[in-house]
């Protein structure tokens, strides 16, 4: 083989190569981006069938004026799951009635966490930071007609998560994520109850 041909081929093997990073980056992008996409509540679990012809979302979190708190900063935030949730998770079988979905609070704060200092402190991995989520939900039925009683439910949840100092972004997205889908997980179980419960023949 001739020094030409031996450096068409180091060539070629090179653009392979490129290639290959190239198809391997993609896939994990679309892998990351399907993983973001997931459903909040499980799949397994079948819809809940509510006797409404129409289900409105109402968000009262934050309140006018009001700031919102961490959950700014993060990939998933609590009023994104309430929103997944009743836009995968709740159907209307026609019948005439209204509910109403109303988001009271989904917040997210931040505290710092006291760590080790001085030369024991630089050999530990100290917990920085807590995140503290609160999601609280109340569903209201109302009926067009005075044939059966307006009635709501409501429920709340809480969750917490640290980090250590110096946690990547990566690092703080995956469990905060984690912790919004526990949070929404155990609110809809037990608002599921409540609505038994306090909401007879609403919920199918």
């Amino acid at each position: 083989m001739s020094f030409m041909d031996a450096g068409a081929a180091v060539r070629r093997r090179m653009i392979l190569a490129v290639a290959a990073l190239s198809l391997a980056a993609l896939s994990a992008a679309c892998q990351q981006t399907t993983a973001a996409q997931k459903p909040v509540t499980p799949s397994t679990r079948p819809p809940l069938v509510l006797t409404a012809d129409s289900i409105v979302l109402e968000e009262r979190y934050p309140a006018p004026g009001e700031q919102p708190g961490e959950e700014r900063n993060l990939a998933l935030t609590p009023a994104g799951a309430v929103r997944d949730w009743v836009k995968t998770r709740l159907r209307a079988d026609g019948t005439p009635g209204q509910i109403r979905v109303i988001l009271l609070d989904a917040r997210v704060t931040r505290k710092e966490l006291a760590v080790q200092k001085g030369l024991k402190g630089a050999f530990s991995d100290d917990q920085k930071y807590r995140y503290d989520g609160h999601l609280h939900l109340r569903v209201e039925y109302n009926p067009v007609s005075g044939s059966r009683p307006s009635s709501y439910a409501e429920a709340e949840a809480r969750a917490f998560f640290t980090v250590p100092e110096g946690a990547s972004v990566n690092q703080l997205e995956q469990q905060s994520t984690a912790m919004v889908r526990d949070l929404m997980l155990r609110l809809e179980l037990e608002l599921e109850n409540n609505m038994l419960r306090y909401m007879p023949g609403v919920l199918r």
